[in-house]
């Protein structure tokens, strides 16, 4: 089923029009292991009716058991699969880069679950009846399903002997696992490793541009000097577009790395940027490490280009200077805070010209007359174009740079009038250095500046970060009316994720425990499959300290798919007892163990399937690992709990559920 399903569904994604890429051939690759499941439970059901009744039934009677242990579970893998693909609707809500990133790997998982299904009910049942031939052992049979067995028998019948401290024990896990879940910090997204470095430092304004490319030039000698650099670029100034509002200020420099292998033993990247950035220490610069595709989402989705920044909107740009100011000093001050920077524009020189009207008037000289050959002598004109060949240059008459900065070589500018001949600029306007904002950013029509800062993330989370910086910036700097503060970059990302989040997913979950019931016609033996879910997540959160993954959009996104495929197990593992519950006669105790050990394979299986197949994605380092790691995580970490729970837990909790409902349930 497994290479039927994936084929099936790249013919849908095909028909669709949906390209193949990273996240949605990772849907097919968080599926490996859950996919087979239902062909395992199908497959082992049929398995052992056939080594019941041996080698005695002639085809016809081969074929009515392979038909009868089909429908046995073909009710409850159905569900299941109804199940799982609720659970992956949640992610069919997300918005934003959240949406985007995830609504492929949904969509893929959820056709590859489809297909398997509809293939275990289908094509599992034909395949076994032609396959499976001979002498078909029992469970008893086999050594290894044996022992696990004999192991689990005593096992359970002891759990069942202490109903109360087990479950006693056990909502102490929970409970503990769930407040230690309140100390894993959180961020939008785990950084997506691009491979190369976007060094991106700032200047202060007033820096001239021969300044800021020695600063340059500077710097990128000191980057090509580490062994793990393969090439730096850097840039400065703007492209004569609207979309790169960058001043001259600003510095953009990728560093390309050489291969993992030529870095020096024991090097991280963080370790190599923490480096890179203690080497390239200035006076007056300010150092920004990004990465390039991050960068330019981050800018064009809010304006800020490190993973959190603040907005300082108000009316007046001196002020707003001046709360930034303050800000980057208080942030200094909150744990993970990494080189906070506040935009500075408002100790730019400028030369201001200011024409007299009624001076140029008397001398014949309109306002118009003055600009030009104020825009000629300082701008610049294009007078002509230089061709060579298919190549055109223009040529542009101007003064020199050392004419254009002196007030009094300005002030000399000849001004032609309509009666005296020609006139100094100075009788006509007036000359004078000044000092103005560099830039003017508006939103909304609302002016405002920008702080930007970097976040240590073995220190804290994004979210954490901002909530510190919140209470530090309400208490250490005074905002007057008329002002206020945003906080942007990945905290909205994630802060609207959460949001979504906290409205589908119960929703979701109601949707989960309607289709229990309607598969069982009982709350009580909904709400007992239903409470897989919390335990599941006993296991997630476990595996998640262990291996440090903070709580992102990428880790919810496990937990959601932990949703669907820990309630699969329980679900036909309930329906058994249910269904045993009617042709026993003898204590309930009894009926559960038999229960219990006759699903006892079909669990373990599914569950070793699903953790071998993620254990590659869990192995992994290659570019996307970053995001399908933490995604895989939970899943592997919740099968292992809710195993658990399924094995000891539900038959103690449907033993309670029918001691006195035997003729109910029957």
């Amino acid at each position: 089923t497994l290479p039927v399903a994936v084929l099936v569904t790249f013919m849908v994604m095909n028909l669709r029009g949906q390209t193949s890429n990273l996240m949605s051939i990772s849907g097919i690759a968080l599926s490996i292991g859950v996919m087979v499941d239902s062909g395992i439970i199908m497959a082992e059901n049929i398995h052992k009716r056939l080594a019941l009744h041996g080698e005695s039934a002639d085809p016809a009677g081969r074929l009515q058991i392979v038909a009868s242990a089909a429908k046995d579970v073909a009710r409850p893998i159905f569900f299941s699969v109804i199940i799982i693909i609720i659970a992956f609707a949640n992610i069919y809500f997300l918005r934003g880069q959240a949406g985007k990133l995830f609504r492929p790997l949904a969509l893929t998982e959820n056709l590859v679950m489809a297909a398997s299904a509809i293939l275990a009910i289908s094509l599992v049942p034909v395949l076994s009846y032609y396959l499976i031939r001979g002498r078909v052992r029992s469970m008893d049979e086999s050594r290894v399903a044996g022992f696990l067995v004999r192991a689990y028998r005593p096992l359970l019948g002891w759990v069942l002997d202490h109903k109360g401290a087990v479950l006693a024990v056990s909502l102490v896990v929970l409970v503990a696992a769930f407040i230690s879940a309140g100390a894993i910090k959180s961020e939008f997204m785990p950084p997506l490793d691009e491979g190369d470095i976007l060094f991106m430092p700032v200047l202060l304004p007033g820096a001239t541009i021969d300044r800021v490319m020695e600063v340059m030039r500077k710097q990128d000698e000191i980057l090509m000097s580490f062994p793990e650099v393969d090439l730096v670029v850097g840039k400065l100034g703007r492209a004569e577009t609207a979309t790169d509002p960058a001043p001259v200020s600003m510095i953009e420099t990728v560093v390309r790395l050489k291969p993992r292998s030529e870095w020096r033993k024991g090097f991280t990247r963080e370790k190599l940027i923490a480096e890179m950035d203690e080497a390239l220490i200035i006076p007056g610069v300010s150092n920004i490490w990004t990465q390039p595709i991050r960068n330019r989402i981050d800018m064009l989705a809010t304006g800020i280009q490190t993973p959190v920044g603040a907005k300082i909107f108000g009316p007046d740009q001196r002020v707003i200077e001046r709360i930034g100011v303050d800000i980057e000093r208080v942030l200094r001050g909150v744990e993970g805070a990494v080189n906070p920077f506040a935009e500075r524009t408002g100790e730019r020189p400028y030369l201001e010209i200011s024409v007299d009207r009624v001076r140029a008037a008397r001398h014949g000289v309109s306002v118009a007359t003055v600009n030009s050959i104020v825009a000629t002598a300082v701008g610049g004109r294009n007078i002509g174009t230089f061709y060579r060949g298919r190549e055109r240059y223009p040529i542009s008459v101007t003064y020199a740079p050392e004419y254009r900065d002196d007030p009094d070589i300005i002030g000399r500018l000849p001004v032609p009038t309509s009666h005296m001949g020609q006139i100094p600029l100075s009788q006509v306007a007036t000359v004078e250095r000044t000092v103005g904002p560099a830039m003017i950013s508006t939103e909304n029509a609302v002016p405002y500046g920008r702080v930007f800062v970097n976040i240590d993330p073995d220190r804290t989370g994004v979210l954490d970060f901002v909530q510190d910086a919140k209470a530090a910036v309400e208490s250490g700097v005074d905002i007057p009316s008329g002002y206020f503060v945003s906080w942007e970059g990945q905290y909205k990302f994630e802060m609207e994720t959460r949001r979504r989040l906290l409205l589908v997913i119960p929703l979701c979950l109601l949707a989960i425990f309607i289709v229990l019931y309607i598969e069982f016609g009982s709350m009580g033996l909904a709400g007992l499959v239903f409470s897989a879910l919390p335990f599941a997540f006993v296991g997630g959160i476990v595996l998640q300290h262990v291996l440090g993954y903070k709580f992102s959009t990428a880790v919810w996104i496990g937990y959601i798919a932990l949703f669907g495929v820990a309630v699969e197990d329980g679900l036909a593992l309930v329906e058994h007892l249910k269904r045993k519950t009617v042709s026993w006669t003898e204590g309930t105790r009894e009926m559960v163990i038999e229960a219990a050990s006759y699903k006892l394979r079909p669990i373990l299986m599914t569950t070793v399937t699903t953790i071998l197949a993620l254990l590659p994605i869990m192995l992994s380092r290659g570019t996307g690992s970053e995001i399908m790691k933490p995604i895989a995580a939970p899943v592997v970490g919740g099968m292992v709990t809710a195993t658990l729970l399924n094995l000891f837990i539900v038959p103690v909790l449907f033993a309670l559920y029918a001691g006195g409902r035997r003729s109910s349930l029957s």
